[in-house]
């Protein structure tokens, strides 16, 4: 199975549920590998869409950044096939990304390559299969804004970071006849960080600890 992602000039968040009322997060302090149980109201019948955005820094090396995902599995819609995922990556701290470069792999390698417009790149793919899991490399060049040497801590010089925001959008659950939704996300393929969860139009923040077998380490 090949996944083709198409260039994108920005962040593409695919609409949410627009009728969305409320709804809650349990756990509250999730862990890598929790179920994470989603409950709210909604209007008759509503089709409820969540979308997952985060971010991670990616510190540059020799004007040059590479970020790996080891199982990255994207949900299933529940009632088209119609999910989403996207990846952006633009520079901190004086660095200008000149292009990227997203390597799938399940049996080989797959690489589709794009280039930068004004420091920002995007690919993204819509309909992606759920019932299997990737490997995920994202790299690429970058030019460095070169810095006064009085700046340069002692350890060397601040080379920069790549933000790399990704975004994941699927169609969730489907309200009942009295409005009730409920629905799971699994985040063992998920590193831990922050993420922010939007429905309807309410956004929220939330914490992915790492996994409880490493937290007794």
């Amino acid at each position: 199975m090949v996944i083709l992602f198409c260039a994108a000039a920005g962040i593409l968040i695919a609409p949410a549920s627009a009728d969305v009322t409320c709804w809650k997060l349990s756990p509250a302090c999730p862990s890598v590998g929790d179920l994470i149980t989603i409950s709210g109201k909604a209007s008759n019948n509503e089709i409820i869409e969540v979308s997952i955005l985060h971010e991670e820094m990616v510190p540059v090396s020799e004007k040059n950044y590479e970020y790996q995902i080891n199982k990255l599995t994207i949900p299933k819609s529940k009632f088209s096939n119609e999910n989403f995922f996207e990846v952006n990556a633009t520079g901190e701290d004086g660095v200008t990304v000149k292009d990227m470069n997203v390597r799938v792999k399940k049996v080989k390698w797959f690489t589709r390559h794009f280039n930068a417009i004004d420091g920002n790149v995007s690919a993204s793919q819509s309909n992606v299969p759920s019932w299997m899991s990737y490997t995920v490399k994202i790299d690429g060049d970058v030019s460095v804004k070169e810095k006064p040497e009085k700046n340069e801590c002692k350890n060397g010089p601040n080379n920069g970071q790549v933000k790399l925001t990704f975004n994941t959008s699927y169609e969730a659950a489907k309200a009942d006849s009295k409005g009730n939704f409920i629905c799971s996300y699994d985040t063992d393929s998920l590193p831990a960080g922050n993420y922010t969860i939007t429905i309807g139009d309410t956004s929220e923040e939330f914490t992915l600890n790492p996994a409880k077998d490493k937290q007794r380490k």
